[in-house]
């Protein structure tokens, strides 16, 4: 069998198991109020925002693709609403023909074909640029998606799974260029942040600390400084397209919002009541604010930072809380959770020991400086500055695949005993938070 052959083979493989996975996890999201979601007897606002949560993402993307409207932030996501107002348009084209909304159907295929790009862009950085063996590759591709909101990027339809690929391609384009003595195309990475950041604003951070890595030792620093200039062409266009929405969509939204508000307000004066109590917590929650940007809200400093670290960074982002499971910290759950099994903070434990080994490992490697980078900028934003500390969980796929890339550089490391002794301790915990957290999620979508 040749070369070419074996790696087509070994790619169709990798796939395939991803695939599976992909497929049947979405397939389940498809049951969560299917009738209600297909079919809906008030209006989509009120069928999706009543009626869904899972942890603290929101049903935004359903809403849009229903019946488009702006509804992202725009200081966090630019261009996020351009980007799914075609899918919004095939649901209209498809309504007419199915006589149902397809919005989850959409959500469903999109977010599988995005989520096997992550699948196969962790697979790739582990075998072609840590360089193990396929089996232990594709163990860590596993482990890596075993993580709670991680694994949820998935099937939610959360702008998350659209980041995570891009990061991961900036991660492995960057990475590449080092292997080979060379610095990444200019144009890929300039393109690649104006995509990321159009989806989240700090991914532009993100792209370029990939490539200044990979330029770093190659370029001289008046090199280094050009080529960071270059990076206001994509900035510039995305203040463009900003400063373009605020003054179009985001105003025809804003009066939308407030004439509905007004009408409903007029003939029930409960909601009048709510919106009143709304705006009043609001304000103290803004009181509060440690930065008053709007890029960077909730940045309140109540919430302790090692509790946080404990039972949510490294905690329901990894591994789910059997009480609250994905119920919204901003609804019905409360900011700390404690597990009510002992055994999963020997677990978390143990994953946090095998990432600072791996760090440690891999402390010459320029990769693991890079995705390190990413890791302490996220810690800096959410940890230090406790930015969106109350479900903090949800971002871990922006940050999280620090984890198995040092773990990865630490296994092609070691020899014989310790190797086999850590390569069978990935495999015990990707069982058990795959089972732990599908068993979970399962109880809380059919229902």
């Amino acid at each position: 069998m040749s070369l070419m052959t074996r790696k087509h083979r070994e790619t169709a493989i990798v796939m395939a198991a991803g695939l599976i996975v992909i497929v049947a996890l979405n397939v389940m999201m498809l049951f969560y109020h299917y009738d209600l979601w297909t079919n809906p007897k008030v209006g989509f606002w009120t069928a999706f925002w009543n009626k869904f949560e899972v942890s603290g993402f929101d049903s935004y993307t359903y809403i849009i693709i229903s019946k488009w409207r702006p509804l992202y932030a725009l200081s966090r996501h630019p261009l996020l609403a351009a980007m799914v107002w075609p899918l919004s348009e095939l649901n209209m084209w498809l309504r007419d023909v199915t006589g149902i909304n397809c919005a989850i159907h959409i959500v469903a295929v999109v977010w599988s074909v995005a989520s096997l790009c992550s699948w196969m862009l962790m697979y790739r950085i582990m075998r072609r640029v840590v360089g193990i063996s396929m089996a232990d590759s594709l163990l860590l591709t596993f482990f890596f998606f075993s993580f709670s909101h991680v694994m949820l990027t998935i099937f939610t339809p959360d702008h998350m799974t659209l980041s995570l690929p891009l990061l991961l391609l900036a991660v492995y384009l960057a990475a590449r260029a080092i292997q080979r003595g060379t610095v990444p195309r200019l144009w890929q990475m300039l393109l690649l942040t104006l995509v990321a950041t159009g989806v989240t604003t700090t991914n532009c951070l993100k792209v370029y600390l990939a490539d200044i890595f990979a330029t770093w030792k190659r370029k001289s620093v008046k090199a280094i400084m050009m080529r960071t200039l270059a990076y206001a062409i994509p900035m510039a266009l995305i203040a463009a397209a900003y400063i373009y929405q605020d003054r179009t969509t985001q105003v025809e939204e804003k009066r939308y919002t407030e004439e509905i508000i007004a009408k409903r307000s007029q003939r029930d004066s409960v909601f009048a009541e709510t919106i009143e109590r709304s705006k009043a917590a609001t304000e103290v929650i803004r009181d509060k604010q440690l930065i008053g940007l709007s890029i960077v809200t909730n940045t309140e400093y109540h919430i302790d930072r090692l509790p946080s670290l404990t039972e949510n960074v490294f905690g329901e982002g990894l591994i789910l809380h059997e009480e609250y499971t994905l119920k919204d910290a901003n609804r019905h759950r409360p900011v700390l959770v404690r597990y009510t099994n002992p055994f999963n903070y020997v677990v978390e434990a143990l994953v946090v020991i095998l990432f600072v080994a791996g760090v440690w490992y891999g402390r010459r490697e320029r990769l693991v400086w890079m995705v390190m980078s990413m890791f302490l900028f996220d810690m800096l934003l959410h940890v230090g500055l406790n930015f969106a500390s109350a479900d903090v969980y949800i971002m871990t796929a922006h940050w999280a695949f620090a984890i198995p890339v040092a773990v990865a550089v630490m296994m092609r490391s070691l020899k014989g005993r310790i190797q086999t002794a850590v390569r069978l301790a990935v495999f015990f915990l990707t069982i058990y938070m795959w089972v732990h957290n599908v068993w979970l999620t399962a109880l809380h979508i059919v229902h």
